[in-house]
């Protein structure tokens, strides 16, 4: 029987606000996991971020014909969301997230969207690596999702707004598909990737093992002795047949 441990947290840090979100949960038929990393500036309150995990719930809870799809529905219900949101306060800067998501089914099959850049870590007993790193490296073919048009309006439903500003396409290759028995799957915001190695993630995952709520409370320590001055927000994960 297949099982999965997971943990999540978030902390400020030293920041006056935390604009990060996470979700960590069941809905239907699958485990539904993100983190969306907002902006550092405490005046967007996390608008974007947590507009993120609003719409990856509300996907999940009515899923689309495949899980690639639905993270995919997730992606174009952001960026609408902050587009309408940004219109109302003309003449500020749009706010932005990243967004790192997954759905798990009950045979432990995961479909990854992974936007960011060191947001996302599959880590099992001999490698780390980010989804696409993986991808490549084991030959997986990219799951398929529903297309947009040619034309500026129709483009703009594949894209999400980022911590940049700049809205991206989605492309086949922002997703994979793959089992996580024996492996973990790690979601960080910026607070966590930017001020620990990925080595050193990885080494206290693995000390760790299933005690995934001991690895993330460590993370987090981990991160603030490395002196990370941003929100620090983590979703860890753990498959394994029991």
């Amino acid at each position: 029987m297949a099982q999965l441990h997971f943990s999540a947290l978030s902390d400020r840090g030293i920041r006056s606000i935390n604009n990060d979100a996470f979700c960590a949960e069941k809905i239907g038929n699958y485990f539904v996991f993100g983190v969306a990393e907002g902006e550092a500036d405490p005046t967007y309150e996390g608008v974007a971020s947590s507009t993120a995990m609003s719409c990856l719930r509300e996907s999940a809870k009515s899923p689309a014909n495949s899980p690639a799809a639905t993270l995919a529905r997730a992606v174009h219900g952001t960026d609408a969301r902050i587009s309408a949101h940004a219109s109302d306060f003309p003449g500020r800067t749009t706010d932005a997230t990243h967004l790192s998501a997954c759905l798990i089914d009950d045979t432990l099959e995961c479909t990854i969207l992974d936007t960011g850049e060191g947001n996302a870590y599959l880590i099992s007993h001999d490698s780390v690596q980010v989804p696409r790193e993986y991808a490549i490296s084991h030959h997986l073919q990219a799951p398929k999702f529903p297309e947009r048009g040619n034309n500026g309006e129709k483009k703009r439903e594949g894209m999400i707004s980022h911590t940049l500003g700049e809205p991206r396409i989605l492309a086949t290759t922002d997703f994979i598909t793959v089992n996580i028995v024996d492996r973990f799957l790690l979601f960080n915001s910026g607070g966590l990737h930017d001020f620990v190695k990925k080595d050193r993630i990885a080494e206290i995952v693995r000390q760790n093992g299933e005690n995934v709520e001991a690895s993330a409370e460590f993370l987090v320590e981990e991160a603030l002795s490395a002196g990370s001055d941003r929100t620090i927000t983590l979703v860890l994960v753990h498959g394994h047949r029991h």
